[in-house]
């Protein structure tokens, strides 16, 4: 009798345990998961890192390593907000852009340094090439598109150089990227000549990562 005794108050005292342990379980769980509202206004934080285009300055420096040295360059506000879709950034003060629109709906913002030798302005120097391909292109149009210009520019090595790319080509004579935003594709070429590929890469680099799309404030 008494064995018996012993064994019930064992199985009551491991039962106890067991009922207080999954009681403190849920306690800690609850107090890890946030409440509703809290978890709604972390996400309203988040959307407000927009960044408002209108209190950028018109003009900033910027450090561009160029060979292990640092150097500060003088970047000019570039202002394309009136394209579809509409973006600014930040280029060298020095360089000349243009912008065209071709009969296929595919828009070009050219960025470029210009050499002059015996007079003459040679503009298939040092440049980025921002091209906006025709707005019912689909994904695999594109990717093949950007697969043909890579091949014309011998771009075949496959280094990560943007997180936000869907397809990108690099080699010596410079990068090749495509993207897209709002359901519309683009692609990026940055192009430097050999003798100038050390100094211009880092500052094209540069005028990418200031890249600011104007409908939703967030870069690329």
């Amino acid at each position: 009798m008494r064995k018996l005794l012993i064994i019930l108050m064992v199985i009551l005292f491991l039962s106890g345990c067991y009922i207080n342990i999954t009681k403190t379980d849920k306690d800690s769980s609850e107090s890890i998961i946030p409440p509703v509202s809290k978890t709604k206004e972390n996400f309203s934080e988040k959307k407000q890192t927009k960044i408002n285009i209108s209190e950028l300055p018109k003009s900033k420096e910027e450090t561009a390593t160029i060979e292990g040295v640092d150097y500060k360059v003088s970047y000019t506000l570039f202002d394309c907000s009136k394209l579809s879709p509409g973006f600014i950034t930040y280029i060298p003060e020095n360089m000349k852009t243009s912008i065209n629109n071709f009969g296929d709906g595919s828009t070009t913002v050219r960025i470029e340094t210009s050499k002059i030798i015996n007079g003459q302005f040679l503009h298939d120097y040092d440049y980025i090439e921002i091209t906006f391909l025709p707005r019912n292109v689909d994904k695999s149009y594109a990717i093949e598109k950007v697969k043909g210009l890579a091949n014309k520019y011998k771009l075949k090595e496959e280094q990560k150089i943007f997180n936000w790319a869907i397809f990108q080509r690099n080699g010596v004579y410079g990068v090749i990227v495509l993207g897209e935003h709002e359901g519309r594709y683009f692609y990026i070429i940055i192009h430097p000549t050999l003798e100038s590929s050390d100094m211009f890469n880092p500052i094209a680099k540069n005028v990418i990562k200031e890249f600011i799309w104007v409908d939703t404030g967030t870069r690329l």
